[in-house]
């Protein structure tokens, strides 16, 4: 605008000056001193004209000159009087004395005279002197006309001078204040600018500082930065990028970027892309965010970096700003990350696996003990026979709670099942568990009694199996760390009516101060040493925990060294009216079953025989298979109304012996008997074809519970279901056990044929340097068999041998060889 504004100033001045000059120069020209002295020329030459007349005359007459000289002399004045007069009639300046009448008449008798004059001058030089007389007088009468002329033309001239000035005077007036105006404008301008120009200084100091703040920004920058234009020319180059690709800045400022820093396999791609991206503008790396790709440094050497790509305009032109990080340690990082989870993920496998293998191995011959003793349970017996079998029943238990530790741990770990919630007597539990836990306490000195603080205590709405567990864990360990002192189970209903608190307290050893934050974590006990009183595996505690947590309570402890223990469950237990039913005999008495052909395929013999008498007390025809091939053999040759099969056997499992007898024809429903007790065992068992798993050890009561399930539900089977006995109570397997219970001749024979096969093997590994698979198979066979007859020294012999790495097998399986052969020939039936 202030352009416009002066452009068009300067315009009118211009056009005033230009006004000025020509008024000046008219009024110059026109001035009343060149008028008057113009107009009064014109009256000296009519003068000397009349003087030329009258002298021409006077010659002519004294005959002083020729009349040819004297017309000469008289025409030229004539003439010049002739050309006046014709400059004031045509000239333009004189036009305005014209105007008025006066003047205009003289003008015309100038003319008359002129035209008359003209044929007297121009008569012959003959005749010449007869018309001076009358050029003369018309000559005279002139005179008075252009003294008129004179006087109206000064008078006239002067108005016009006058008119002229003050024609000048307004435009020098306007042009003073289109000056002024114009100076105005200038001076604005002038501000204008000086504060443009202290606005573009500040705007200038502060780019400055925006830039010297990038540069060090840049600079300082961790992540290399690259500036790089259309033609892929690097124009930018920092500090972290020389450390990161080795080249100096002055190395690479222009050259292509491409074949300083970009790998050899990826510069193709990295072309296309900018020739799709100038061409069509897809973008698919550019502005794409962080991503990982591979750089080369100046050595040549390939590296991970992390990459960011902007397109940038600055002004007609488009760069690429890029950043880049060299990620070669976080890469490093997370290989090794990976690397330590896939080693977890192994360490968790063959933990699971450890389990079970624990699983078959210790729970395939607490099945036949078990299973004994539920037979002999309904056999007629003598008061003593009676303690003999309590004694064996409970260190049977005993042996199966250390297994079920393991095993429950490990279902923790899995998928957690929902806690049962049904009605039961809460002091009918805790007085069978104090009846169980008063003889081990009486043994200690130790007094073991319960109270119950407040009414509402008899029938709850819970999970009884797992609170059983609870009190097991909690007395248990009350029991085991208390000699010749007092426990003391409180049970009391809080003031909000559905929460029962139970409080187990103790005057035994105590927990160290340092212990109690551990205490209830896996594989902890309070004395780990060799020569602690008091055994276990460190998970009774930790299985607590979990069951009272699933319950939706929780559990608390507090201790002091030396003076004793306070365990205390606050569990929802909400009270119940009390169910109706029948009182339960000291023998259960099992619902008879129909009568059906039962086909047990299972390696173990021992185990076959415990569950042919089961099945046979049970009311059902048995015929047993000592492995797969000949269970399927035995399938297909006579019906069977009801396969048990064994999962774990050699050669040939129980999963794939099922798939042959179903392509075989074998329609029988099948139950697995396993000691698998994970959930994904479980699971990928069914999904085998089998309609239901009884769980190793087998009882009575659990068989009849699943034959009644294919009795009930047909030859689909109990829908998946697994089928588990709870052993609450703690025993431990013995030698002499399995001697009452089997008989010593039956013992003897087990033993002897034991011994041959053990022989057999260890003959065959004398002097062998690697296992083969049938060599794993069999060491894993008898060391379950040995096991089964309490040879715990041999059994573990033996289990070195088939755990044995293969690695290791040159160099140390002779020396378990050896150690395996003397156990066996310490052996005697």
């Amino acid at each position: 605008m202030f352009a416009a504004l002066l452009v068009a100033m300067f315009v009118l001045t211009g056009i005033l000056m230009a006004e000025v000059y020509g008024r000046l120069r008219d009024l110059s020209t026109a001035s009343t001193d060149n008028l008057q002295w113009n107009i009064a020329q014109l009256e000296v030459e009519l003068l000397r004209l009349d003087a030329q007349i009258s002298t021409t005359a006077q010659q002519v007459e004294a005959e002083e000159t020729t009349p040819a000289d004297a017309a000469a002399s008289l025409r030229t004045r004539f003439d010049i009087f002739y050309s006046r007069i014709a400059t004031y009639e045509h000239g333009h300046l004189y036009q305005p004395l014209w105007q008025g009448a006066e003047n205009a008449a003289i003008l015309k008798g100038l003319r008359d005279y002129l035209q008359s004059g003209a044929v007297l001058v121009d008569t012959p030089d003959a005749e010449f002197r007869t018309h001076l007389a009358e050029l003369g007088q018309l000559t005279a009468a002139q005179k008075k006309p252009v003294r008129a002329l004179l006087l109206n033309g000064v008078a006239q001239f002067a108005q016009t001078s006058d008119e002229a000035r003050a024609a000048l005077s307004q435009t020098l007036t306007r042009l003073a204040l289109s000056s002024l105006l114009l100076i105005a404008v200038l001076m604005s301008l002038a501000l204008k600018l000086l504060r443009l120009l202290r606005q573009g200084r500040r705007v200038a100091a502060e780019n400055e500082e925006v830039r010297a703040s990038l540069e060090t920004m840049v600079a300082s920058s961790l992540d290399a930065i690259l500036v790089v234009n259309r033609k892929g020319r690097i124009l930018e180059f920092n500090g972290a990028a020389e450390t990161v690709f080795g080249y100096s800045r002055k190395e690479v400022l222009g050259k292509n970027m491409a074949q300083k820093i970009i790998p050899q396999h990826l510069r193709g791609a990295h072309v296309e892309g900018m020739r799709r991206f100038l061409a069509t503008g897809e973008k698919k790396v550019i502005d794409a965010g962080r991503l990982r790709l591979e750089a080369m440094r100046k050595s040549g050497e390939i590296f991970p970096v992390e990459l960011s790509i902007t397109a940038a305009e600055l002004g007609r032109h488009t760069v690429f700003v890029s950043f880049l990080r060299d990620i070669t340690h976080q890469v490093q990082a997370e290989a090794d990350l990976e690397r330590a989870r896939d080693e977890a993920r192994a360490g968790e496998k063959a933990k699971s696996d450890l389990l079970t293998v624990m699983s078959h191995e210790m729970r395939t011959p607490l099945n036949g003990i078990l299973g004994s003793l539920e037979l002999l349970k309904r056999d007629p017996l003598s008061e003593r026979q009676l303690r003999s079998l309590r004694a064996a029943k409970l260190s049977g238990d005993l042996l199966l709670s250390h297994v079920n530790d393991v095993l429950d741990l490990s279902r923790f770990e899995g998928v957690q099942e929902a806690a049962a919630n049904v009605p039961f007597d809460l002091p009918e539990l805790v007085e069978g568990l104090m009846t169980a836990q008063s003889a081990p306490a009486k043994a200690r000195g130790t007094a073991l009694r319960a109270q119950y603080l407040t009414d509402g205590l008899t029938h709850v709405l819970g999970d009884p199996a797992a609170l059983n567990r609870c009190l097991v864990n909690l007395v248990g360990n009350a029991v085991k760390f208390t000699q010749d002192g007092e426990i003391l189970v409180e049970i009391e209903r809080l003031q909000d009516g559905a929460t029962v608190e139970i409080r187990v307290s103790d005057t035994g050893s105590g927990i160290p101060e340092d212990k109690i934050d551990s205490i209830f974590d896996e594989f902890v006990t309070v004395d780990p040493s060799f020569g602690r009183e008091s055994g276990g595996t460190g998970l009774g505690l930790a299985i607590t925990k979990r069951l009272v947590t699933r319950m939706g309570g929780s559990i608390m402890v507090d201790s002091i060294e030396g003076e004793g223990s306070l365990f205390q469950i606050t569990l929802p237990l909400p009270q119940v009216e009390a169910p109706l039913q029948a009182a339960e005999a000291e023998v259960e008495v099992l619902e008879d079953l129909p009568p059906r052909q039962v086909l047990v395929v299972e390696d173990n013999e021992i185990n076959r025989d415990i569950l042919t008498d089961m099945l046979t007390e049970l009311g059902q025809e048995v015929e047993t298979a000592p492995d797969g091939p000949t269970g399927i053999e035995a399938a297909q040759t006579e019906w069977q109304h009801i396969i048990l099969m064994d999962i774990s056997m050699p050669g040939m499992d129980g999963i794939e012996a099922l798939s042959h007898m179903r392509r075989a024809g074998v329609e029988s429903p099948a139950l697995a008997v396993t000691a698998h007790a994970s959930a994904k065992d479980h699971k990928r068992i069914l999904a085998a074809g089998f309609a239901g798993i009884v769980t190793k050890p087998v009882s009575l009561d659990q068989l009849h519970k699943a034959l009644s399930a294919l009795a009930d539900e047909g030859a689909g089977g109990p829908e998946g279901r697994v089928f588990e006995t709870d052993h609450s109570q703690l025993g431990r397997q013995t030698r002499d056990d399995f001697v009452d219970r089997m008989g010593q001749d039956k013992f003897a024979a087990l033993i002897g044929k034991f011994s041959k096969d053990a022989s057999a093997l260890l003959t065959s590994l004398q002097g062998a340097e690697a296992l083969s698979a049938e060599a794993v198979q069999e060491a894993h066979n008898l060391a379950g068999m040995a096991g089964l007859l309490g040879e715990a020294d041999l059994q573990s012999a033996l289990k070195a041998i088939e755990d044995l790495p293969a690695a290791q097998q040159a160099s140390e399986l002779p020396d378990l060889v050896d150690a395996a052969r003397h156990q066996l020939e310490a052996l005697s039936p």
